[in-house]
C-alpha cells in the first residue's frame, strides 16, 4: 500500500514539473490570433498622423489706393499742381542723359531754348517733391513740359564727366504741363575737353 502512494506521488510531482503545452488557436476560433508572416519582405504598416488642415491664410495688406493710382497714371497725368505755385515760374523740359548730372532744361516764358539753362533741382520733400516722386519710375516724365516755381540757388552742382558746374533750381512748386510737342535738341553744357558719357581729361573747374 505504501509502495503504490509513493509511486502516485512520484507521477504527480513530474506532471507538475512538466507542464502540457497550451492548445494552439486555430483559424476557426474566433479568438485566435494571427500567425506572424512568414514573409521576410513584408513590412509593418505604421499608421501616420493626420495631416492638419490648412490654415486661413493670413490678413494681406491691402495697398494703399492712392499710391496704385499714381504707379497707374501716365506722366501726363501727374498731378496738375502741387506746391506752391505762385508768383513767376520758369518753362522746364525734363531731360534725361546717360551718366550726366541734372534734371533739364528750362527757359523762361516766350523764349527759345537756345536760351535754355542745364539745371539740377534740388528740393525738400515737406515743400515740393519733384515732379516724377509721383510716377512709377524716375524715368517716365522724359520730354516732359512743366511749370517750375522756384529760386536759383547761390551755389552750383559740380558734373564730373563732362568737368562742369551745374545751377541748382530750388523747387517749391510745379504745373503739369505733359508731353512736349518739340523736344529740345541740345546736349547739356560740358567742357572742351570732355563730353558727356566720358571722363574729363583735365582737373576739375573750380571757378
Amino acid at each position: 500500500m505504501g509502495l503504490l502512494i509513493g509511486l502516485a506521488l512520484i507521477l504527480v510531482a513530474a506532471d507538475l514539473a512538466h507542464p502540457r503545452p497550451l492548445p494552439t488557436l486555430s483559424a476557426g476560433n474566433p479568438g485566435s490570433l494571427p500567425e506572424p508572416s512568414t514573409n521576410p519582405t513584408a513590412s509593418t504598416v505604421v499608421p501616420t498622423a493626420a495631416t492638419p488642415e490648412p490654415e486661413e491664410d493670413e490678413t494681406v495688406r491691402k495697398p494703399i489706393v492712392e499710391k496704385v493710382r499714381r504707379a497707374a497714371l501716365p506722366a501726363a497725368h501727374t498731378p496738375a499742381r502741387h506746391g506752391d505755385t505762385s508768383g513767376s515760374y520758369l518753362i522746364g523740359q525734363r531731360t534725361l542723359v546717360e551718366d550726366y548730372c541734372g534734371w533739364g532744361w528750362v527757359r523762361k516764358e516766350g523764349e527759345g531754348w537756345n536760351k535754355g539753362r542745364w539745371i539740377a533741382i534740388e528740393y525738400d520733400p515737406e515743400v515740393c517733391p519733384v515732379p516724377h516722386a509721383f510716377l512709377p519710375r524716375p524715368q517716365d516724365d522724359k520730354d516732359y513740359l512743366y511749370q517750375l516755381y522756384g529760386d536759383f540757388a547761390p551755389y552750383r552742382a559740380y558734373e564730373p564727366q563732362a568737368d562742369v558746374w551745374v545751377e541748382i533750381f530750388l523747387i517749391r512748386g510745379f504745373l503739369s504741363l505733359g508731353p512736349a510737342k518739340d523736344t529740345v535738341r541740345r546736349d547739356p553744357p560740358h567742357h572742351g575737353s570732355a563730353k558727356p558719357n566720358r571722363f574729363a581729361e583735365r582737373g576739375a573747374n573750380l571757378r
